[in-house]
């Protein structure tokens, strides 16, 4: 941990917020992330801070475009809307002439991953399940903002499958009949698409389990980079196939995620109060969702070879179970 001087360019931009007659230094802890990540605070004084920056001063790269993406994110209606609900962070500003693209409020954690993590392994599963249950409100509440009526169609999601053979193939983790199976999967679940009808809904876009912080026990939605419209299974069932990894990858068992994956899904169609046909099509086409979010956690290298292999095999077996389903 370091810290900034009060001096320091940084330091004024953040005292405005932190308090402006404090003179004292900022203090500097970097945060895991991907990108430049770091929370600001005075010693003893709240939470402090949230500051994502730029690696480019003229953000030529894809994570630099894509924290700019971010930040007019933020400044949308539907932002605005989140965080007056409290489920987002409260957007306080950018200093872009000091790479600071993005700079928020503060949160307490812990993140899902840390339910899940003790969850796996036996412990704490009861306060999982609340918390999932709390998920489910977060996003029932996103999936329900104003949107402009636009109809769900498979075009997206059969992108992305393609997206991911393509991916998958280049790191040799598919064997020709795989690819073969996989192939022939895409189009049998493009015929069963149409007889399930919905409309585009707000999307968090990136539902993996890091992106959600409990505050209090109540849900809070951070990393807003690909907020969105589409389809909400790419959030339901991203948030499923996370479920089944976690316990695969923690507590060796892909079938003990079973509970929690019912148990989050029956808390958002209450919260939602969703009608047969949406609970039907959901239901129906989690399986196609669920396997692609597998084979994403798949394409991880840090995941030791063997898993990544299993979880290729558990998407298959999601595949071509969940088509027999209805």
């Amino acid at each position: 941990m370091t810290q900034l001087p009060a001096d320091h360019p940084l330091s004024r931009v953040l005292l405005s917020h932190l308090g402006k007659n404090r003179t004292q230094g900022v203090s500097v802890e970097r945060l895991r992330a991907s990108r430049p990540v770091f929370r600001f605070f005075l010693p003893g004084d709240g939470l402090g801070l949230v500051g994502k920056f730029l690696v480019d001063q003229v953000s030529a790269t894809a994570q630099d475009r894509s924290l700019a993406r971010e930040y007019q994110n933020y400044l949308g209606d539907s932002a605005r809307e989140l965080a007056a609900a409290g489920f987002i962070p409260r957007l306080l500003g950018q200093a872009s002439d000091l790479r600071l693209g993005l700079l928020l409020e503060g949160l307490p954690g812990p993140d899902l991953d840390f339910f899940l993590a003790a969850a796996a392994q036996g412990r704490g599963v009861e306060e999982c399940r609340l918390r999932l249950a709390r998920l489910a409100e977060l996003l029932a509440f996103f999936h329900t903002r104003p949107q402009p009526r636009q109809e769900v169609s498979p075009g997206p999601v059969l992108a992305y499958f393609q997206k991911l053979m393509t991916q998958l193939q280049a790191l040799d983790l598919l064997t020709p009949e795989e690819v073969n199976f996989f192939a022939a999967e895409s189009r049998a679940w493009e015929d069963r698409f149409g007889a399930y009808a919905d409309v585009q809904v707000l999307l968090h876009g990136d539902a993996t389990p890091t992106n959600f912080l409990f505050p209090d026990g109540r849900a809070v939605a951070v990393d807003l980079e690909r907020l969105r419209p589409g389809d909400r299974l790419f959030d339901l069932s991203w948030v499923a196939g996370e479920l089944r990894h976690a316990w695969g990858w923690r507590g060796r068992d892909f079938c003990n995620s079973e509970g929690a994956i019912q148990g989050f899904f029956q808390a958002y169609l209450e919260a939602l109060a969703a009608d047969d046909g949406l609970t039907k099509r959901i239901l129906a086409l989690n399986p196609l969702y669920m396997a692609l979010a597998e084979l994403r956690v798949a394409r991880n290298s840090y995941l030791a070879w063997e898993y990544r292999r299993a979880l290729v095999a558990e998407a298959m077996g999601c595949l071509s179970f969940g088509r027999r389903l209805t």
